[in-house]
């Protein structure tokens, strides 16, 4: 039976801790952590089952760290254990944050104070495994997001702006990801004050620029912030 079949199965005829059983029954600790990835990502893409998401996210992330810190765990793979579970935690939280408007995700309450948990577990993780600057600044942009549902819009501003701030100039991402930062921190400082024609103009100058170009990584910019900006601000 497929992988992702037979975990399905488990969660809706037995229990969630049968699932876990399942995964975890065989294979060294890296093997356990990429079934738990790999399920993860085609349980969201493939079915858009966001229960199990959340369920198996929250399993395999606390297997990976857990793992790590037994006594008799090599250093360079515990590394890896965490490598893993910052993985999972960045793609949980993406997943369930309602801004992509993906068809069929509808997450609410606990799945969103789960999601905001795993930002900042994503960001701690960046920092403390040294990740590159643009794993950083998108932990820093994750955390913005989780705010800006949370209608925390000080703190997503700050985020936004935290996510430009740690990118180098001479940095490739730089300019790559400062449509995505500095349009969210536009949203963030309308959400604030919906009359901000400071804000409102870097708005528009951004989206402006995004729509000129057709790039596939532009418009899905562009489709992105004019979502963000149709559901957080108000009209």
């Amino acid at each position: 039976m497929e992988p992702l079949i037979e975990i399905r199965d488990l969660l809706r005829n037995d229990d969630s801790f049968a699932a876990v059983e399942h995964i975890q029954r065989q294979g060294a600790p890296l093997d356990i952590a990429a079934r738990y990835g790999s399920l993860v990502m085609d349980l969201y893409w493939k079915v858009h089952d966001l229960p199990a998401v959340v369920t198996l996210g929250r399993a395999g992330i606390l297997y990976c760290l857990g793992q790590a810190l037994m006594p008799e765990m090599p250093a360079e793979m515990a590394g890896k254990l965490r490598s893993g579970a910052k993985a999972m935690a960045y793609n949980v939280s993406s997943f369930v944050w309602p801004g992509w408007e993906e068809p069929g995700i509808d997450p609410k309450g606990a799945d969103l104070a789960f999601g905001a948990d795993c930002a900042r577990l994503n960001l701690r993780l960046a920092i403390e495994l040294k990740k590159p600057p643009s794993a950083l600044s998108k932990a820093h942009w994750l955390v913005g997001a989780h705010a800006l549902c949370s209608r925390d819009f000080a703190a997503a501003a700050s985020e936004f702006q935290r996510a430009q701030d740690v990118l180098p100039a001479a940095d490739a991402a730089f300019a790559e990801l400062e449509p995505c930062n500095l349009g969210y921190l536009a949203v963030a400082r309308l959400c604030q004050a919906p009359t901000d024609t400071a804000a409102s103009g870097a708005f528009e100058q951004i989206t402006s620029k995004l729509a000129a170009d057709k790039s596939d990584d532009a418009q899905v910019y562009l489709t992105q912030l004019l979502a963000a900006r149709r559901l957080f601000v108000p009209t």
